[in-house]
């Protein structure tokens, strides 16, 4: 459970940055939306190094605290005082310059999320070997995270706006509302990793002591030759990056499509959310009678063919939407849940070939993806698609014709081809649980001596 709450940070930070900050920097701020997605894009960049180095580093890290609390411990403070700052006003005006001031503190945000998410993320695989427990703990922690998801998917907007912003005055009263909010949920960002740090301990094994500098480029080399990870990988950022294209764009959906106002539009992302987490202990169970893959291909079948449908609901009918997203909620939960549980047993796979553990090298490459997806996804396709479109920034009560489209699309057609695809990558994974168990067989020999 208290590894669960680990994920609170993380995942309430990720929720609102990923539903609310690029509104934020183009309907509160009114940042050009193409510029917005430049300064996203930017950020990402550097996401591309500095997870897999994280993750190499607290492989090779040894102390009597462990191998990743420690860098979890260093990085708490850092990641709540950056999301704060990511919603906060700028400090210049002038578009460009806003979007480098945002584009600079998503870098400094960014380095703070990945020196505590990497480590904390390398756990799921490091704190037991067994198959149903993996897809147990990743369930404990994708509940969670979608519980957080729905507190801040309901409250962040709701607050910033409605309660907040009426604490000040002026122009910038919507503003300032929102830099309390980034405050507010800046301490529970902190707060989550500190907590696995207090009270999770790592399991003790003989590890390999690493010599010398470490070879970036032929550990990335030894990571892209295990083939379950190959494919591990290409469900993992397809199902991501179906669930970040449709958040990115779920509120502006509700609002310009559904014609959905405040606070009806906050209770569908609730009920998405709210149904995902109470529905997480079915994920789980399913996971662990008919194996990871095949429950990920049926939960993944029914979420794309949910999601088409809300893509095509009438707008202005607020309890058909509700009912429709609470459904959707079931997919959502799975999507989040079953990648985790299906990649980390990828571990094993690698200890065999490699004689090391390496969880932080594997998450680690695996959040990359998944960020250099999401950049390209939401930080380029989506701001551009919606520029192109005529999208019209600030507080708009309407958009045209073709923008209200393209968000139809992102919604419903979009994300079932991603589906599509992650659930063909699926039918080829090999590790499924007489495989893996297999796995651990061989290897306990060997450690014990018995098997070369």
């Amino acid at each position: 459970m208290i590894y669960g709450l680990g994920d609170w940070g993380a995942a309430s930070a990720s929720t609102a940055r990923t539903l609310f900050w690029l509104y934020f920097t183009v309907s509160v701020v009114g940042v050009d939306v193409g510029l917005a997605g430049v300064a996203f894009i930017i950020g990402r960049f550097w996401d591309g190094i500095n997870d897999p180095l994280i993750g190499i580093i607290s492989d090779r890290f040894r102390s009597r605290w462990g191998r990743r609390r420690p860098f979890m411990l260093l990085g708490a403070l850092p990641f709540g005082v950056g999301f704060f700052l990511m919603f906060s006003p700028p400090p210049f005006e002038g578009n460009v310059a806003a979007a480098l001031y945002y584009a600079f503190i998503f870098i400094l945000y960014d380095t703070a999320f990945t020196i505590v998410n990497a480590p904390y993320a390398a756990l799921t695989a490091e704190l037991t070997e067994d198959y149903d427990e993996r897809a147990s703990l990743a369930g404990w922690r994708m509940g969670n995270s979608i519980f957080v998801s729905l507190l801040t998917a309901g409250l962040f907007k709701l607050l910033a706006e409605s309660v907040f912003a009426g604490w000040f005055s002026g122009p910038d009263a919507l503003r300032s509302g929102y830099a309390v909010a980034g405050a507010l949920w800046g301490l529970v960002v902190v707060a989550s990793p500190l907590l696995v740090v207090a009270f999770v301990r790592e399991p003790e094994r003989e590890l390999p002591k690493e010599e010398g500098r470490p070879d970036f480029i032929q550990i990335t080399k030894e990571v892209f030759s295990n083939r379950p990870f190959r494919i591990g990988a290409a469900i993992y950022v397809l199902a991501f990056s179906a669930v970040d294209i449709i958040t990115s764009v779920f509120v502006w959906f509700l609002v310009y499509y559904m014609q959905l106002e405040a606070p009806i539009d906050s209770l569908v992302l609730a009920a998405v959310l709210g149904v995902a987490f109470l529905s997480m202990p079915l994920t789980v169970r399913l996971m662990q009678r008919y194996g990871k893959s095949k429950t990920y291909i049926r939960m993944m079948i029914f979420w794309a063919a949910v999601m088409a449908v809300i893509s095509l609901l009438p707008p202005g009918n607020a309890p058909l939407v509700l009912i429709a997203a609470a459904v959707a909620g079931i997919g959502y939960g799975a999507a989040n849940a079953t990648p985790w549980a299906i990649v980390a047993d990828i571990i094993e796979e690698d200890e065999w070939h490699s004689g090391q553990r390496r969880e932080g090298v594997y998450s680690a490459y695996l959040v990359t993806f998944r960020k250099i997806a999401t950049a390209f996804a939401v930080g380029f396709i989506v701001p551009q698609v919606l520029a192109a479109t005529g999208f019209i920034e600030g507080a708009a009560e309407t958009q045209p014709a073709a923008a209200v489209l393209a968000l139809r699309i992102f919604m419903g057609a979009v994300p079932a081809v991603l589906l599509v695809l992650s659930m063909f990558a699926a039918a080829r994974y090999p590790l499924d649980r007489e495989a893996h168990d297999e796995l651990r067989r061989k290897l306990a020999l060997r450690r014990a001596g018995e098997l070369q």
